[in-house]
């Protein structure tokens, strides 16, 4: 791939990071962590007023038409200001494989009020273990006339609470999985949430008896590994994206910090033991950037990107958690204070870090690769 961006992707990037730099200092953050829905409303409808919210979703409804690496350059800046907005779960866990796989009904239903800011989307992915979505889900949809009931549990969900449809694989045969639409609002559904170490909800999806009809596959009926599957490999690529910013954020400060902070009246960034340090930080930051834009930028172009969406996780898991605790070791002191910014580096390094499998899980999916005639 050529690394250097086009005009047009610079300036989506640029916008993106000047409106969520602006909208989201220091203080207006330490008040969204007291709000229980950790969204930023106001900055939500200023990213829909300039159309970044539909830059992957089709002219056809609204949208930019641009592809997953667009997006992947929004999400680092969502990273890079560890911004609490709901862009990842709707966008790629929801609007792309509405796009991508819905029915012309369901996208006209969904997709222009994805972009108008008006509908949060999501995706139960995973059923625990190593995070990564099981080959057969355990929750399980009936036959129940010409619709199915939906019964299991779907832990870790982001943005159920604000999202108007959550993307549900189902087992409906022996080793077949379904993806259905399903409402949160609807009977049988029960939302109990948790957060994340960055302070964001996630919640645990319960769903006893839950019915839904054809309209709700997305799809086709015992189709949905081929749903799960896609929107894992873009979901994985997103979370990357977003710790490309979070890391780029985390040696920004420290490389002010250090700059600023004087000892036996000598900037602490000329110290050989320092610069060290930073190096190392800044070296893994730009792999974790060129990972992620390597993975979203095979995908957005359809080629394989198996193994390089596993490297970027793989990179976004360990390089991150290097960079992170660079940071905080550099800072000192004030690396543990939380009226500081860069505690916030380090609570989100860690939640993309087991977002949708770690380093290990990552580690063994790329060696499964390889190994594969």
């Amino acid at each position: 791939m050529d690394f250097a961006l086009s005009d047009e992707q610079a300036a989506i990037a640029d916008l993106a990071g000047r409106i969520l730099g602006e909208q989201l200092t220091p203080e207006r953050l330490k008040e969204l962590e007291q709000d229980d829905d950790w969204f930023a409303r106001d900055t939500w409808a200023e990213l829909a007023k300039a159309d970044l919210l539909g830059i992957a979703v089709p002219e056809a409804h609204g949208g930019g038409g641009y592809g997953l690496f667009e997006l992947a350059l929004i999400l680092e800046q969502v990273g890079r200001t560890v911004a609490p907005l709901p862009l990842l779960p709707t966008l790629v866990l929801g609007a792309l494989p509405v796009a991508r796989f819905g029915t012309a009904e369901q996208q006209a239903a969904l997709l222009p009020g994805v972009v108008a800011g008006d509908v949060v989307l999501t995706a139960a992915l995973g059923e625990g273990g190593d995070a990564l979505p099981p080959a057969v889900p355990a929750t399980v949809a009936e036959p129940d006339g010409a619709g199915w009931l939906l019964t299991g549990s779907k832990p870790l969900v982001p943005a159920a609470h604000l999202a108007q449809r959550i993307l549900v694989p189902a087992r409906t045969g022996d080793g077949a999985t379904t993806v259905f639409l399903v409402d949160p609002a609807a009977d049988g559904v029960s939302l109990e949430r948790n957060r994340s170490s960055n302070l964001e909800p996630l919640s645990t999806v319960a769903l006893e008896g839950v019915r839904v009809g054809p309209a709700d596959v997305l799809g086709t009926v015992d189709g949905g590994a081929e749903v799960v599957d896609w929107t894992t490999e873009r979901a994985v690529a997103a979370y990357c994206s977003v710790q490309a910013g979070v890391c780029e954020a985390a040696t920004r400060l420290t490389a002010t910090y250090t700059s600023d902070r004087r000892q036996f009246d000598t900037p602490i960034a000329t110290f050989q033991a320092v610069a060290h340090r930073a190096a190392d930080a800044y070296i893994d930051t730009e792999a974790v950037r060129l990972t992620s834009r390597q993975a979203a930028w095979r995908l957005a172009e359809g080629v394989p990107a198996g193994e390089e969406v596993a490297i970027a996780k793989f990179w976004a898991a360990e390089g991150a958690h290097r960079v992170v605790h660079a940071a905080q070791h550099l800072h000192g002191g004030i690396g543990v204070d939380t009226d500081y910014p860069v505690h916030r580096t380090f609570r989100w390094a860690k939640h993309v870090e087991l977002s949708l499998g770690g380093g290990t899980a990552h580690l063994r999916r790329l060696g499964a690769l390889l190994a594969a005639p």
